[in-house]
């Protein structure tokens, strides 16, 4: 079974963005990463096949990992090649991406959200004119 989300988990799980994360900041974007899971409607557990998928420690481990990417470092910054000798960067276009789609973790957590979330119910707004 697919255990809570931790700062080790974490490390285990992307070493590069959060190897040198402090706990307690790790930690803390859980349990926001958590808040968001459940606000976006994210069950706890769901049975596909006859089997068990822990869905809400899935959009945890990828919200987290979603908001620890794109605040830190160059993924954040949407670098995406950087030349030394004459400093030269190129950025990655993330504008038409939303925030989700500006990393693979926020992609994973959209998946789960239109899966399993409230992304898969129809909403309606009334808009007067």
């Amino acid at each position: 079974m697919f255990e809570e989300v931790t700062p080790d988990s974490l490390r285990t799980t992307a070493p590069k963005i959060v190897g040198q994360v402090a706990d307690d900041t790790l930690n803390a974007l859980i349990q926001q990463a958590n808040l968001i899971a459940l606000a976006d409607g994210m069950p706890k557990r769901v049975k596909v096949n006859d089997n068990i998928i822990p869905v809400l420690n899935m959009a945890t481990l990828d919200m987290t990992l979603h908001l620890a990417s794109i605040s830190n470092g160059k993924s954040g910054q949407g670098i995406i090649s950087e030349k030394v000798d004459v400093l030269e960067k190129h950025y990655a276009d993330t504008t038409s991406r939303g925030w989700l789609g500006s990393s693979k973790w926020g992609l994973a957590y959209l998946r789960l959200y239109r899966l399993f979330g409230a992304g898969n119910t129809p909403r309606l707004a009334v808009i007067p004119h």
